[in-house]
Order: C-alpha cells, then structure tokens, then sequence
C-alpha cells in the first residue's frame, strides 16, 4: 500500500452491519445509504413539524408516479449494436454532433459541453430505472406499503432477468462515435447509477417480493458485469483515466464489489484513491485542473467532488476514511469543497468557463455541504447548508438515506 496512504487515510475494519427483514436477519452490503439514519428517519418522516417530512413528502409522490413509470430496457430501441442484438447497452458520445461538410455527417465532431439529444438511446431508459426504483423502494421501506415494492420488482425483473428484455451485462458500445469508434471506456460513466441502484437491490431483498432464484439471477448479472468492468479494455481504459471519469470508475466498480459482498476489492481499490486520484487531480487551493479546464469547468468540479464523496462513503463502509487524507502539494477533498463554497452566491468571481447551467450542480454542492461537517467534523458546514441551502433542498430524496453529521 502507498506510503502516502498509510500516513493520512486511517484503516479501520468495521463489522457489516445487519438489516432486520422480518423475522430474517439479513447481511447488508449498502454503498452510499446509512441504514442507522434510515431506521431513525422511519420513526419521524410523517410528523409534519420534523425537518425530514418535507423529503418524505416529495419521495411518495415521486413513488406515486413511478408506479405507473417504465418499463425499461435497452430492447426499446430502434437499432441493433454492432454485437447484433437489442439487448446490448448502447449511447453515443453527449457532445458528439454530425458534421455538416461530411456525407452522412460521418465522422461525427466533438463540441465539450453542448448535448446532442440524440446520444442517449439506452441511457434514458438506465436513469428511469435507476429514478423509478429508487423512489419505490424508499417508499415501501419507510411506509410498508407493499404497492410500491411490486413495481419496483417488476421493473428490475425485466431489466435484468426476462429473456425477451435483459440487458447484457457489458457497456462495449457505450458512448459511441459514429465515423470514429463502437464504443469507448469514457461510456462507462453512464452506469454511475449504479451507486444508488445496488442499494436499491439490497433494500428491496427485505420486501419478500423476489424468489431466490430471482435474486441469485441478479446477482450472476451482477458478477458478469463486474468481471467486464475489471477485465475489458474498455474498462481498463477508464481505469486510468486522469479525470472525473476514473472517479467514477471507481465508485460503480466498488459499488458493485459492496453488493457482491467482494470487500477485499473495495479495500484495495479505495486504498488506491489517494495516490492514484487525489494526488493527481486536486492542487493544494482545491482546484481541480482536469475539471476546470472544461467549458462546464463548474459543473464537472462539482460533479467530481460529488464522485469522490461517494466512494468515500463506500470506503467509510468498508473502514478506509480518505476524507482525512491530503497530498503531498495540501491537496485535500475539503480543500476541493471550500474551494467550491467560495463561489456560493458569488458566481460572478469564477474565473473559468461555464456555458451551462449554474444551479443545479450548486444543488449537488448544497447537498455535500450537508454531509460534509461529519465528514470533516467542522460544524461551518451545517451552518452553510442551513443558511445557503436547505429552504430549497429540503425535500430531496438523498435526506432519507444519509445523515447529516
């Protein structure tokens, strides 16, 4: 392990904490929820004077609607992937536009930070999973209505098991290049839900909707992705990346390995983050160069931070804390945040490119702030979020799932 590492990220191996299902006890292998905050939330989300029912409020009636959502699943395309099949993922590259002086358009032409809507194809149809799940699930835990698990049920059944709709368990033809290439690692940054959707999974276990050969049949898709994330060329390609996109490499893969049950691989490739992210990415003012050099410079800074607090919370999970950890040059991840606070209010001052919206990853930023004083145990923070914040973010799902100190 890197010296570096030894010195600042502190290893403490921490007992998996159990789920009480019933009357079956079941191993928990969340990524990014707190289940001691969820339990503790169930007991208050309906009293209208707690600070938490305004999130509750906004979850069932996202669930409402999501019961009528989807379904969902990459055969609802029009074409086939170079493999031949509909059942293979496929999106185009978000900044990628046909280019107007070549027959056909073809080789298509990079414009950073304007989307072309016709990249998604499959990646619409992986969010609506990942969205309508999520607020399923929640909703059935915190109000045991079981409507809302059936749904969400449904819809990772045809997602991951029915025959005629699965998904392949690879991303070989994400983020295409019409012209240029099939597929490249860059697309795996598509599958960034994963970090939520395997919670998700997890939770929806205690709901008793799912047999146990429905269960180990996710689980198997699971293992197969996971192997091609780790073996592929195109995962290894995203595995070295220098920017946002190895981060959140790194939070799908570990997220998967917690769902596995796999915490040898979330130990070790947590332990890398320091040294082989964090060193490299973030200076010792908390700039992050790769992102800022963008023409989104603000919202792919704050997209990054976001990807890093998330595998930090796995590694919370797995007992590696690199909250605590500063390079070699200061660089820290609370330096990248105060850095980024600094321009709360202030958007006037930010000397970089920013040709797309402003608020919404001032939104995500808000909601880091929230989590940031028991990362870092300073309680600005909760001052920040309280007076900066929290009137306008006060009912967004992520309260339910995590606390904020």
């Amino acid at each position: 392990m890197n010296s570096i590492f030894k010195r600042y990220c502190l290893l403490l191996f921490l007992p998996v904490s159990l789920i009480s299902c019933g009357n079956d006890i079941l191993p928990q292998h969340f990524a990014g929820w707190n289940f001691e905050h969820m339990k503790k939330v169930k007991k208050e989300v309906k009293d209208t004077k707690s600070s938490i029912h305004p999130a509750f409020e906004k979850l069932i009636t996202d669930a409402e609607s999501a019961l009528t959502s989807g379904p969902f699943s990459v055969t609802y395309k029009n074409s086939v992937s170079p493999g031949g099949t509909k059942h293979d993922y496929m999106s185009r590259g978000p900044y990628w536009w046909p280019d107007s002086t070549k027959p056909g358009g073809i080789p298509y032409i990079r414009r950073d930070g304007v989307h072309n809507p016709e990249a998604g194809i499959d990646r619409n149809q992986f969010g609506g999973l990942v969205s309508s799940t999520r607020s399923l699930a929640l909703a059935w835990y915190f109000t045991g209505e079981k409507k809302y698990a059936v749904k969400a049920a449904d819809l990772l059944r045809i997602w991951f098991l029915d025959t005629a709709t699965l998904m392949n368990p690879h991303l070989e033809y994400a983020q295409s290049i019409p012209g240029i290439t099939k597929g490249r690692g860059i697309g795996i940054i598509d599958f960034r839900g994963m970090y939520t959707l395997v919670d998700v999974i997890s939770l929806l276990k205690c709901s008793g909707l799912m047999n146990q050969s429905e269960l180990d049949g996710i689980e198997k898709w699971f293992s197969d992705f996971f192997t091609w994330l780790t073996t592929s060329s195109n995962g290894k390609d995203e595995d070295n990346a220098r920017n946002n996109h190895s981060v959140a490499y790194d939070v799908i893969v570990t997220s998967i390995a917690r769902f596995l049950g796999n915490d040898e691989y979330v130990v070790r490739k947590i332990s890398e983050i320091p040294f082989r992210r964090i060193d490299p990415m973030i200076e010792a003012d908390g700039r992050q160069p790769e992102e800022l050099a963008r023409t989104n410079g603000w919202g792919y800074s704050v997209m990054n931070l976001n990807q890093f607090f998330d595998a930090g919370e796995i590694g919370l999970k797995s007992g590696l804390n690199i909250f605590e950890y500063k390079n070699p040059e200061g660089g820290s991840l609370k330096g990248a945040l105060d850095f980024l606070i600094g321009f709360i209010g202030n958007k006037e001052e930010w000397k970089w490119q920013q040709i797309g919206e402003w608020d919404g990853p001032e939104n995500r930023l808000g909601l880091m702030v929230r989590s940031a004083s028991g990362y870092f145990r300073d309680p600005n923070y909760q001052k920040i979020w309280k007076e900066k914040f929290y009137e306008k973010m006060k009912n967004d799902w992520s309260i339910l799932v995590s606390p904020d100190e």
